[in-house]
């Protein structure tokens, strides 16, 4: 078997047989794909009994609801092929994906293979890739290697070609009890054991978003707090890897000083609930990360390194 393909399902039935049938329609045929039906309420879990019946490449699992790392985690456990790939339920493969990741995989020296992607929101479609070639992951390939970072291509586990040797033989698994982020920490993980990364120049995965969102949307104390975690891990492995060139330490500050902004433009925030998220390590991070080309106001920088937080919070009641 070289390749298994693990989905978790929950309550996903208005799309989940269009996402199967795109993998039915697959022109490689050496797979197998592992259903995961995390205690859905709706109709999720016979249609992954009647693909089951259709055809034996799938195989179904039903669990009572434990959320998606543990769903993934249990299809990482019952995979039996060479190497693994992770698809979302609401969202499709066109049918030269599976072949064009698998080619690359067994061509290239490489331990992941990463291809662009469709994001088909409401408002249109928007796509996202990277030049085809090899990136070693270090000083040497620092601004491609950012470069895949900056378009979100490392963050989730989709678009990817695992090696089933490293995720199973170095233990890597979605951590349980996150239910934000728990995407990247899989990726940090597992990259920890990677040197060499394929990247293949085709838009082969649609990534479906069902609803829009804004800039400041969602962003509150928690989510800060999520996102800076994050932005932290992703700054430590560049750190270990060499990686700190200026295109690296641009997507550094481009990041932290967004979700700052997010912060700050977030809904009607206590004070102290602020003053406890610019902490003092965050605002030296702010202060040292700081060659931003995003539209940062210059009154946000200026209320964030004097610690203005009662002006902070009067604006977010304007």
């Amino acid at each position: 078997m070289e390749i298994s393909i693990i989905i978790p399902v929950y309550n996903t039935a208005p799309y989940l047989e269009e996402c199967l049938d795109s993998v039915l329609a697959q022109q490689f045929e050496d797979w197998e794909c592992l259903l995961i039906d995390d205690g859905s309420t709706d109709n999720s879990g016979g249609i992954c009994d009647l693909y089951a019946r259709r055809d034996k490449r799938f195989r179904v699992f039903h669990i009572v609801n434990s959320g998606v790392s543990f769903a993934r985690n249990l299809g990482i456990q019952h995979a039996s092929g060479k190497y693994i790939a992770f698809i979302d339920s609401d969202d499709l493969i066109d049918n030269f994906y599976l072949s064009a990741l698998h080619k690359a995989a067994t061509q290239a020296k490489s331990e992941l293979v990463v291809c662009g992607m469709k994001l088909l929101r409401p408002s249109g479609t928007e796509v996202l890739t990277a030049a085809d070639g090899l990136v070693i992951i270090g000083k040497e390939d620092s601004e491609r290697f950012t470069e895949l970072n900056s378009k979100y291509l490392l963050y989730g586990p989709v678009v990817k070609l695992y090696r089933s040797d490293v995720v199973k033989g170095h233990g890597i698994s979605f951590p349980l009890g996150i239910q934000y982020g728990e995407d990247l920490i899989f990726n940090l993980q597992y990259l920890e054991y990677v040197t060499h990364i394929q990247v293949v120049n085709s838009v082969g995965y649609n990534y479906r978003i069902l609803s829009e969102g804004s800039l400041s949307s969602g962003a509150h104390s928690q989510s800060f707090e999520n996102n800076y975690g994050q932005w932290k891990m992703i700054r430590s492995f560049f750190e270990k890897r060499g990686i700190n060139d200026s295109h690296s330490r641009i997507f550094l500050s481009n990041r932290l000083w967004g979700i700052a902004y997010n912060m700050a433009m977030s809904n009607e925030l206590s004070i102290s609930e602020i003053r406890n998220t610019f902490s003092a390590e965050c605002v030296a991070d702010l202060k040292t990360f700081d060659e931003y080309t995003i539209a940062v106001p210059c009154w946000l920088k200026i209320m964030i390194m004097n610690r203005l937080y009662r002006l902070i919070w009067l604006i977010q009641r304007r």
